[in-house]
């Protein structure tokens, strides 16, 4: 202690050696207007890193004893830059933040500035970040300068300033409140460019993350979706980028996690829409979707599973003029509700792929048949059912499955598929339990023969059953 009540008192004289920095008497009330609304405007200026490592070191020596050369205004001033990042924190040096209260509290022009660093380095596990919160808090309560209104009323409105009040605060009436989410950002001080990239942004919206999945499966859930939707990507560009991507992928999908109810369409396609703008699609993006983690990622990926199926019979029931269509979707349908099916992929022949991109939920997420013996307006599905990859064609095309592991399995996801990718030998299917008919011994696929009476469907069913351990019945699988 005594030794940083020997850096105050060096302070203090040194300070009084040079023009007084936070003394603006000599000036007109007009003239000390102008200036700070000068200062206000003309844009923050932060000295460089290196310029601020050199004062860091500065400040620690003065403070501890071991410089003695007298600190000046400016020196004071740029230190508000390095008082919550860094090592060690310049708020952590014993007397410097003792310091700049003493000259904040003559010069709003100073307070101003802690606030922006603050708002820049505030972290949320940072105790000296809270406790640099709450001396602003102190400084503005007893400051009188018109230009710190804003920040009084964002204080008095949202406690912004006590980080442990503030943070949820706020990011619940950005979720429900009843002000548009603009005005929001407008009463705390956030709609500023600067201050949207800072820590308390970032803290801000992981607490508003945090508190997704519980208000999605809420009555109102739908208008906080859009509210939330509106605060993580501002003009359709996601705050953060990269560095956001784990937590907004987990927020948005949180909800749907625990393996409840399914949500409904009106809620899961903005977010599958959201999430496949901004993070891509897992399919073909697969290291963007890495810091969701493997949970989140499998529900996105049976959700965009269930946009390929849908526009797969959507086509059928276009092109192919297969009066079983209707057999086949709601038999396919059945394993994904069951959410059997954790992945699919569609490749579509020339005819159909130009028609697809008016297909909104493909997303243009599909590869292309190619090649001889493939018709122009024919479509491939391909399946991830447990251990088995599935491939049902369009038109009178046979049904094939393979184990993933097989060499000859095709891979879903690829660009183009040629006709003998999608052909090869596969396992055999059985007789159908119920009737002791149907199947197909020679491993080259199963017609679809028998829809009205469930005899290919009941083979399908017991392969699936035998080799992926998911059981489904008749009544599941046949449409009413």
């Amino acid at each position: 202690m005594s030794h940083a009540r020997d850096a105050l008192g060096r302070l203090k004289a040194g300070i009084t050696l040079v023009p007084r920095a936070f003394d603006q008497l000599s000036k007109s009330p007009s003239q000390r207007a102008a200036a700070q609304l000068e200062t206000m405007f003309q844009g923050i200026r932060i000295p460089s890193a290196t310029d601020l490592e050199a004062l860091r070191k500065r400040m620690q020596a003065v403070f501890t004893g071991g410089d003695k050369v007298p600190i000046t205004r400016r020196e004071l001033r740029n230190a508000v830059w390095i008082l919550w990042n860094g090592s060690p924190q310049g708020a952590a040096i014993p007397g410097l933040m003792e310091a700049m209260i003493g000259a904040a509290s003559a010069s709003p022009r100073l307070i101003r500035a802690m606030i922006e660093a603050w708002l820049r380095d505030y972290a949320a596990d940072s105790g000296v970040a809270r406790e640099g919160g709450l001396a602003i808090r102190r400084l503005l309560r007893a400051s009188q300068d018109a230009l710190l209104q804003r920040w009084q009323e964002a204080d008095r409105d949202f406690a912004i300033f006590d980080a442990s009040k503030g943070v949820p605060r706020i990011a619940k009436a950005l979720l429900s409140g009843r002000q548009e989410v603009g005005q929001i950002w407008m009463a705390i001080g956030l709609d500023d460019s600067f201050r949207a990239t800072g820590g308390y942004m970032r803290a801000v919206l992981s607490e508003l993350l945090a508190m997704l999945p519980a208000v999605l499966r809420g009555s109102d859930a739908r208008v906080m979706l859009d509210r939330s939707l509106a605060v993580l990507a501002p003009d359709d560009k996601l705050r953060f980028g990269q560095e956001m991507r784990g937590a907004v992928g987990r927020g948005l999908l949180g909800a749907w996690l625990d393996a409840g109810r399914a949500p409904d369409a009106a809620l899961r396609d903005p977010v599958r829409d959201f999430l496949l703008r901004h993070l891509g699609d897992p399919r073909t993006r697969a290291p963007n979707w890495t810091p969701v983690g493997d949970t989140a990622t499998a529900l996105m990926r049976r959700w965009l599973a269930r946009a390929s199926l849908d526009a797969f019979f959507d086509l059928i029931d276009e092109y192919a003029l297969d009066h079983q269509w209707r057999y086949r979707k709601a038999f396919w349908s059945a394993y994904l509700e069951r959410g059997a099916i954790e992945d699919a992929w569609l490749a579509l022949g020339y005819r159909v792929g130009s028609a697809a991109r008016a297909v909104r939920d493909l997303a243009g997420a599909h590869g292309r048949l190619e090649g001889g013996g493939v018709q122009g307006n024919q479509s491939v599905l391909l399946m991830h059912i447990g251990p088995l990859v599935v491939c049902e064609w369009s038109h009178n095309g046979k049904l094939r499955a393979w184990p993933r592991d097989w060499a000859n399995a095709p891979a879903l996801h690829r660009q183009t598929y040629a006709r003998d990718d999608l052909v090869s030998k596969g396992l055999p299917f059985p007789p159908s339990p119920e009737t002791g008919v149907g199947g197909s011994a020679d491993g080259m696929g199963l017609v679809h023969r028998g829809s009205d009476n469930g005899v290919w469907q009941g083979s399908a069913a017991e392969l699936i059953a035998r080799k992926a351990r998911i059981t489904l019945t008749r009544s599941n699988w046949m449409p009413t």
